[in-house]
């Protein structure tokens, strides 16, 4: 079994979720049902696991079961698509953005900790603190994958289970050691025409519209305060970049000491994730290289941070 591909893969694969041997031993005893021991002899190889054990790892540990038994090539890799239900969540779609949660709060244990994101919506983790702009996005979800039927903006309900997690994940990404945002020039056009299109369908109302335009020029006023700071407090710092090139989506990433997580955004607010390493490196040095071809706006770049915040306050305006 030590020999074994199938094996080898899949302790890999475990243990980079718990590197900590005395936690990976308990987490794995408490899921399969199982005594300590035998789940010595499992990692040691001296007793195989079973196909439901196994199942049952990939599923509750979220591990790519392609990973596993070594089906991609090496110019293949694994992505899972999270579908999940943002306005009727059940339990299993909890489930999965808690263990998100839960990877995040490893980035304030660790002082390289690195949170990066190539972007053509607004940042996930600024945005889920404004209601009205979230709302907006929530509902641009609903409208692409939701039922036949349009629903209103107005119809539009965030659960309160929700709410909570999108406050713990605002919490935990600001405890990141740095974080990267290379946002696309077009991002805010691309919002408000969005907003735009919304209101000729009579999905939105000019009232509507009022409020989000004045929570825009908030967070507006917002950003380029974190942006002239450049830190949410010591030692956690934030870097804006924008782009001199246009994005098709958005691309993000997740580096601590116990995790390395690749995110591509997918229908406005589901993620494709891999905790591939290879795909790791890729983003994080792709990233790299559109940092030296864009714009620094956020402390030192006082002239281009003024020249972009005052375009983007006159496309907001246009709203």
């Amino acid at each position: 079994m030590k020999n074994d591909l199938l094996y080898k893969n899949l302790v890999t694969a475990i243990k980079e979720k718990f590197p900590e041997r005395g936690k990976l031993t308990n987490h794995l005893a408490d899921l399969l049902m199982l005594e300590k021991e035998a789940v010595y002899r499992r990692l040691r190889g001296d007793v195989p696991f079973t196909i439901f054990e196994i199942a049952t790892i990939a599923d509750k540990l979220d591990i790519s079961l392609d990973h596993i038994i070594g089906c991609a090539s090496g110019k293949s890799r694994p992505f899972q698509l999270k579908m999940v239900n943002f306005l009727n969540p059940s339990e299993e779609d909890y489930d999965m953005l808690e263990h998100f949660v839960d990877e995040l709060r490893y980035l304030g244990d660790d002082p390289d900790s690195e949170v990066g994101g190539a972007l053509n919506i607004l940042p996930q983790s600024l945005v889920l603190g404004y209601r009205y702009i979230y709302q907006f996005y929530l509902f641009k979800w609903m409208y692409q994958c939701g039922s036949v039927m349009p629903v209103k903006f107005s119809q539009i309900v965030l659960p309160d289970r929700l709410f909570l997690i999108n406050s713990e994940i605002v919490m935990e990404v600001r405890q990141a050691a740095n974080a990267y945002h290379i946002i696309d020039s077009m991002t805010f056009l691309y919002l408000v025409n969005d907003i735009k299109y919304f209101a000729s369908i009579y999905l939105i109302t000019r009232e509507e519209i009022a409020v989000l335009k004045k929570e825009l020029m908030v967070f507006l006023d917002d950003m380029e305060a974190l942006a002239a700071k450049g830190s949410w407090t010591e030692g956690k710092n934030v870097h804006f970049f924008v782009s001199s090139v246009n994005f098709e989506t958005s691309y993000s990433y997740v580096e601590t000491q116990h995790c390395h997580l690749t995110m591509i955004k997918s229908f406005t607010l589901n993620d494709a994730t891999s905790p591939d390493e290879a795909i790791f490196q890729r983003m994080k040095k792709w990233m790299r290289s559109l940092i030296r071809t864009s714009t620094l706006i956020s402390r030192s770049g006082e002239k281009d941070r003024i020249v972009f915040f005052e375009e983007q306050r006159r496309i907001v305006d246009m709203l």
